[in-house]
């Protein structure tokens, strides 16, 4: 157990913050791992006392060393946050939080009591607490186990840290590093990669201390820690075992030349690729790409990462979390995108835009801006396009506004921004994981019924310039959505995949508060009854192509107004 204050020589004004984890074996008894040993004194001389936490089995049944090693991965990340925020106030990370590991235990039981063990995949999350896998029904030989992989556990740490200090709003889930997903998700999940990426790439001595000199030995030159890495089974050369597997990904490569996977389903497939020519803003629905665009913002690490001045973690710090801005002049209720309040439908789009404003001082040196706008939007880059940066618009229309963009005015005359533009493509089973392009297919706007005023009806018009023919449907979410992805399997195996081809389907569910989903080229779909909604809650506009098991042509473009009974256009 740690329950510690740390304070900072640095920064003599910071807030202290206590530091009050716990590795514990169970959730039904909440005993922590301990160890001890006798020790002798002669009431003069110091006693020898070696205390030791060993990582074979052969020395200790329980592996104590998986414990402590967790143990020693949270006060890391603890200790990077606390001397590379400046004189912020962290004292949020004050709450206690439990981790909960056992060798040989997949935590999944813990989620799907009723279910075979046997079925379960082994893996480690985060929810109010830290579940770190130890393997499966006792076996930790072949079965992902992460006591000993540090990215992992300081991964499932980012999540606790953004929830405590910010909001956690991911829909949680299945999330492939190879496709584009849920925004929400993919920054959720990025945000974790990188600040795993990030202490260790600080802490790597104190993390894994043969890392530098296996890396020397070896005649690597390059000897820091700029990786995603996880890993299953383990290898020992003392005890002749060597069934250890994983992957690991250089996240300082470019994001159109990836490293590839090198093992399992996805073996030679690229690490998230991105393609801002062809895909601008694509990196926003992609986890890998959030990865990666941090760290290189974040550090002076090569070729592809800042050549000077790179973004401090202060910054990347203040843009996530729940906290007022440092920016000047100062704009009274600026915050982070960690304000739940305000941030309802959280992306890195909206991460991206606050920290702009954060190097800019507001917009007050937009010059500031230019080369971190190089990096992320360039040729090679991981397409964190940003709509302010003009990326998104031409000839007086938007084809893509960031997700959750809020709808804030209602105006019988045009949009200030100009007109908006939707251009569907075919599902794409690589890029969009068999189901409804979020990136291109969908558009995602924010109504708040305080700020909009009252209204009844959203009604949403569009018109074909070119391409196919195309049906549309509008919903609108509730805050804490899961998305319908138009597609359902019959019938699963037993490790999660579908036995059968997934089927299309056009329904709704109990997250979608409203919609019209009728079928054929309609050419204006409607929404009713919105003055019978809570207005203290915010809403998701969701306008979106039914493309299921449809072939659209890449040429395929539609304008769309959006408006209230009476006319008046719904703008930003």
């Amino acid at each position: 157990r740690i329950n510690h204050e740390l304070t900072t020589l640095s920064f003599p004004s910071k807030p202290a913050f206590r530091v009050n984890a716990s590795v514990k074996k169970d959730k039904y008894t909440n005993e922590v791992y301990y160890i001890s040993t006798v020790a002798n004194s002669n009431g003069v001389d110091d006693s020898a006392v070696n205390l030791l936490a060993y990582a074979r089995q052969t020395d200790s049944m329980e592996v104590t060393g998986g414990a402590f090693n967790i143990l020693n991965n949270m006060f890391l990340g603890y200790d990077y946050i606390l001397n590379n925020t400046g004189t912020t106030d962290t004292t949020c990370l004050n709450d206690k939080l439990d981790v909960y590991w056992k060798i040989g235990f997949n935590p999944f039981q813990y989620e799907f009591p009723d279910k075979q063990p046997e079925t379960l995949g082994s893996n480690s999350y985060y929810k109010k607490n830290l579940y770190i896998t130890g393997g499966k029904l006792g076996n930790f030989s072949f079965e992902r186990a992460d006591h000993f992989s540090d990215y992992v556990v300081i991964h499932e740490l980012g999540h606790h840290i953004e929830e405590v200090c910010g909001s956690l709003l991911s829909p949680g889930g299945d999330h492939s590093i190879i496709v584009r997903i849920d925004p929400r998700l993919a920054w959720s999940e990025g945000w974790a990669n990188y600040f795993a990426a990030q202490v260790m790439y600080s802490s790597i001595n104190y993390i894994n201390p043969e890392f530098i000199p296996k890396m020397t030995s070896s005649a690597i030159t390059d000897t820091a820690w700029t990786y995603l890495f996880a890993a299953k089974g383990f290898s020992d050369s003392v005890q002749n075992i060597g069934s250890g597997s994983g992957f690991m990904f250089d996240i300082k490569k470019p994001g159109n030349n990836p490293d590839v996977w090198q093992s399992e389903q996805f073996a030679g497939q690229p690490f998230d690729k991105t393609d801002s020519a062809q895909y601008p803003g694509e990196g926003h629905f992609r986890e890998g790409a959030i990865t990666r665009a941090l760290f290189k913002l974040s550090n002076t690490c090569g070729t592809t990462c800042m050549a000077s001045s790179p973004i401090s973690f202060s910054s990347i710090w203040s843009a996530m979390s729940y906290q007022d801005l440092p920016v000047t002049p100062s704009v009274p209720g600026l915050v982070g995108i960690g304000d739940s309040s305000v941030y309802k439908f959280k992306s890195s789009a909206t991460f991206m835009e606050i920290l702009k404003r954060i190097v800019t001082n507001n917009y007050v040196t937009p010059a500031a801006w230019t080369p971190y706008k190089t990096l992320i939007e360039q040729a090679n880059s991981d397409a964190l396009d940003l709509y302010t940066d003009g990326r998104f618009t031409s000839s007086g229309f938007n084809f893509w506004l960031p997700y959750g963009t809020n709808l804030t005015t209602r105006s019988l005359g045009a949009c200030s921004i100009g007109g908006y533009k939707i251009q569907p493509r075919s599902d794409d089973p690589v890029l969009t994981a068999t189901n409804s392009d979020q990136r291109y297919s969908n558009h995602f706007y924010t109504i708040d019924l305080n700020t909009l005023g009252s209204f009844d009806e959203i009604r949403v018009n569009f018109t074909k310039n070119a391409g196919t023919d195309t049906e549309f449907d509008i919903i609108l979410y509730n805050e804490d959505y899961f998305y319908n992805f138009d597609y359902y399997c019959p019938s699963f195996a037993s490790d999660g995949s579908c036995k059968v081809s997934y089927q299309a389907s056009r329904v709704t569910d109990e997250y979608m508060v409203k919609s019209d989903r009728r079928s054929g080229t309609i050419a204006t779909k409607v929404i009713r009854g919105l003055m019978a909604l809570n207005p203290a809650k915010k809403y998701l506009l969701n306008i979106r192509a039914y493309t299921s098991n449809k072939s659209i042509s890449n040429s395929t473009d539609y304008t769309f107004t959006v408006r209230d009974e009476n006319g008046n256009n719904l703008c930003p």
